[in-house]
């Protein structure tokens, strides 16, 4: 592994995408799919850190930053896994009669189109849609309000979805699947960007930031424990929950962050090996693994119910995820970063 990763970056991770794996994997465990929103906060943290560093650079070198370096850097990393992953749901269809994709999966448009397959492909389109969005707006917040005020505005964004929700909840209701939509479902993004802006200019809030984030980091295990004591929730705290999980999981972004660890067992090495591998593979996981549940539920379809069943299920599902990384997804990294040598 890599010596300058950031082993509290990948247990983080790796916990978001082990809750959503287990949450489509195991019925029981379906409310676990709020990983997603874990996965949202990186996406802004580590893309936020990457956006102002580099507008940082362009100050003291101009021309070093553009919106196609910008957007050809992130495409390049997660274009050719999901096109390829595409290929895979459409060559299994064939076979299976299941999990459809349709062409307006290449330009990420089925939060909002619809779905018949790939169902947490709407997450990845909100991703898309704020790296497509962030310089941008990042270009428009920078010259109205100045880069020393992203550190009130980029809150205040992360307010809108919840101006929106509420506005919706107010009027004419919130639409079917109202949670795939950006507009609607964006502010854990947001506030990761504020975290990345925190942590590369302003350091002495982020070292602050440790205090408050002790007892916020307890609001995601709090709405779980709240959503199965009382079953069907309110509209409002519906509409509201977003929000909790984006702030409870900053709280985590911030923490995990400083955690550091080298152990000398070969049993500590194991495991801190497993968590740096889940979250290397995090994104080929996601990407398949709900094609894989189905399928090989079909095929095994005939074996009686129990955990050797839904054992088998999750390790094949595992390990075809983990084949597609080292086939698929590193090679793609490679040629990325090779590329962008040149550039």
């Amino acid at each position: 592994m890599p010596a300058q990763r950031n082993f509290g970056l990948d247990l983080a991770r790796a916990t978001a995408i082990t809750l959503v794996f287990l949450s489509h994997g195991v019925t029981a465990l379906e409310s676990l799919g709020v990983g997603v929103d874990l996965f949202f906060m990186l996406s802004g943290f580590l893309i936020g850190r990457i956006y102002f560093r580099a507008q940082a650079d362009a100050e003291h070198r101009p021309g070093t930053f553009t919106l196609w370096s910008f957007w050809s850097a992130r495409w390049l990393r997660t274009l050719p896994p999901y096109i390829a992953a595409l290929g895979l749901y459409a060559l299994l269809q064939l076979r299976f009669g299941n999990n459809a994709v349709h062409l307006y999966y290449l330009f990420f448009l089925q939060n909002y189109v619809g779905m018949d397959g790939f169902g947490p492909s709407w997450s990845l389109c909100v991703e898309e849609h704020f790296y497509l969005a962030l310089p941008m707006l990042g270009f428009v917040v920078l010259r109205v309000a100045g880069r020393k005020n992203m550190l009130w505005v980029l809150p205040l964004l992360a307010l809108a979805p919840q101006v929106l929700r509420t506005i919706a909840v107010l009027t004419w209701g919130l639409p079917p699947n109202w949670y795939w939509r950006t507009h609607l479902h964006c502010e854990g993004l947001i506030l990761g960007v504020w975290l990345a802006y925190v942590f590369v200019d302003r350091r002495e809030l982020w070292q602050r930031l440790r205090g408050p984030a002790l007892p916020l980091a307890a609001i995601p295990a709090a709405i779980l424990v709240y959503q199965n004591i009382v079953g069907a929730q309110p509209v409002a705290f519906q509409a509201t929950v977003f929000l909790l999980y984006a702030i409870g999981y900053a709280a985590w972004l911030r923490l995990l962050y400083d955690v550091r660890w080298s152990p000398a067992a070969a049993s500590g090495r194991g495991a801190k090996g497993v968590i740096q591998g889940l979250a290397l593979a995090s994104y080929s996981i996601y990407l398949v693994h709900t094609l894989l549940f189905t399928d090989l539920r079909v095929l095994v379809g005939a074996w009686p119910r129990g955990p050797l069943k839904t054992g088998t299920i999750l390790l094949g599902t595992l390990a075809v995820s983990v084949v597609f990384y080292y086939a698929i997804e590193r090679p793609t990294i490679i040629l990325r970063d090779r590329l962008l040598r040149r550039a």
